[in-house]
C-alpha cells in the first residue's frame, strides 16, 4: 500500500464538525475528483477516486444536507499497473443545488448560469474551512512519489520528497497555492499535460500540510523515513570519502615503492643520504602503511609533512634515473 494512500485512510477518520466545514469538504472533493455532466436537462456528478472509503464521507453529507443516498461502483481496474478507480455518483435530483451550495456554479450579472474556474470566498470563509477544504483536495486529487521503505535489507529508496494537486482549471491550482499560503505553506503551481497542480517539494512542508489535515501517523512515519535517509546518505558520504582516501593511499604507496626499486635496482639505495635510505627500507618493510605509520616507525622525530617531503625527493630521483636511461 502506498504511503498516500495510507495517509488519505487515516485523513478520512477525522470528523467533519459543522455544516460550513461538510461543504467545504464537498466542495473540495468535487473539483479535485468531481466529472460534471448533463443529461435530459439535469447535471450529474461523478466523483473519480482510488479511496472507496471517500464514499461513506461524501454520502454522510449528501444524506444529512439534501436527503438522497449516493451510489458507488467500480469505474477502472488495471491489476498489471496496479490501478482501480471507483466512482461515487450523486444522485442528479440533488446535483444542481449541491454545485450551487459549494460554489462550484453560480447565476452571473446576466442571469445567466455559469461554472466557477476557481475557489468562490465564502466556502472558505472561516479557518476551520480552509483546513477542511485542503482535507477535501488531498483526499480527491493529491498524489505522492513518497516511498516507505523496510530497512531490513540493502534496498535503497530512489524516490525524493514530492505531494503534488492536480486541478482542472489553472485559477483553482491559484485560489489553493493562495489558500496553503494562508497557512505559511509554501507551494508552486505549474501544468503538466494541459493539467494545471500545485506541488511541493521540501520534506518539512510536506509534513506540516499532513499535520494541517489531520494525518499525524503518516507525519510520523516521514520523519522516521526522512531521519533513517539522512543517516544512511551521512554513512555513505563518510564511506566514499574514506575510499577516495584509501584509494589515494595505495595509489602513493605504489608509486614510491616503484621508485624506490628502481632507485635499488641501478643506483643503490647506499647512493641516498642517511635519512632518504631509512625511508626506503622502512617503506619496503611497510608497504600497505599509510604515513602517520611510517612517521612513528622512523628513528627520530619526524612530521607528517617531513615524510611527504622527503618521499618527494625520492620520486625525483627516480624520475631523473628515467630520464637519464631515455
Amino acid at each position: 500500500m502506498s504511503f498516500a494512500l495510507d495517509a488519505k485512510r487515516e485523513v478520512l477518520k477525522v470528523q467533519i464538525k459543522s455544516d460550513c466545514c461538510a461543504i467545504a469538504y464537498l466542495s473540495a472533493v468535487i473539483k479535485g475528483a468531481g466529472q460534471l455532466s448533463l443529461s435530459n436537462g439535469k447535471h450529474a456528478i461523478a466523483i473519480h477516486t482510488d479511496t472507496p472509503e471517500l464514499f461513506d464521507v461524501v454520502n454522510a453529507i449528501i444524506k444529512q444536507y439534501y436527503g438522497e443516498e449516493c451510489s458507488l461502483c467500480l469505474a477502472e481496474e488495471n491489476l498489471g499497473f496496479k490501478i482501480i478507480k471507483y466512482k461515487i455518483t450523486i444522485p442528479s435530483s440533488v446535483a444542481e443545488r449541491v454545485l450551487f451550495d459549494c460554489g462550484i456554479m453560480e447565476v452571473d450579472n446576466q442571469n445567466s448560469v455559469t461554472f466557477v474556474n476557481g475557489i468562490k470566498p465564502f466556502v472558505i470563509a472561516d479557518e476551520c474551512c480552509k483546513i477542511s477544504y485542503i482535507r477535501g483536495a488531498f483526499l480527491s486529487c493529491a498524489t505522492s512519489n513518497i516511498v516507505i521503505k523496510k530497512y531490513d535489507n540493502e534496498t535503497k529508496s530512489n524516490s525524493g520528497y514530492h505531494l503534488e494537486f492536480v486541478f482542472n482549471f489553472e485559477q483553482t491550482a491559484y485560489d489553493f497555492c493562495k489558500l496553503l499560503e494562508s497557512f505559511g505553506i509554501n507551494a508552486k503551481t505549474t501544468v503538466r499535460k494541459n493539467n494545471p497542480l500545485v506541488y511541493i517539494k521540501e520534506y518539512q512542508v510536506i509534513c506540516d500540510i499532513l499535520a494541517l489535515v489531520g494525518a499525524n501517523k503518516a507525519v510520523l512515519e516521514l520523519q522516521n523515513e526522512a531521519a533513517i535517509r539522512d543517516l544512511r546518505n551521512n554513512v555513505n558520504r563518510q564511506t566514499n570519502c574514506l575510499n577516495a582516501n584509501l584509494n589515494k593511499m595505495v595509489q602513493a604507496s605504489v608509486k614510491q615503492l616503484a621508485a624506490i626499486n628502481l632507485i635499488k635496482e641501478t643506483i643503490g639505495l647506499e647512493s641516498l643520504e642517511e635519512s632518504l635510505q631509512e625511508l626506503c627500507l622502512i617503506r619496503l618493510a611497510n608497504p600497505e602503511e599509510p604515513l602517520e605509520k611510517l612517521r612513528q616507525l622512523y628513528s627520530e622525530p619526524v612530521s607528517k609533512s617531513g615524510i611527504n617531503h622527503r618521499f618527494s625527493k625520492i620520486l625525483k630521483i627516480a624520475e631523473q634515473i628515467k630520464n637519464n636511461k631515455e
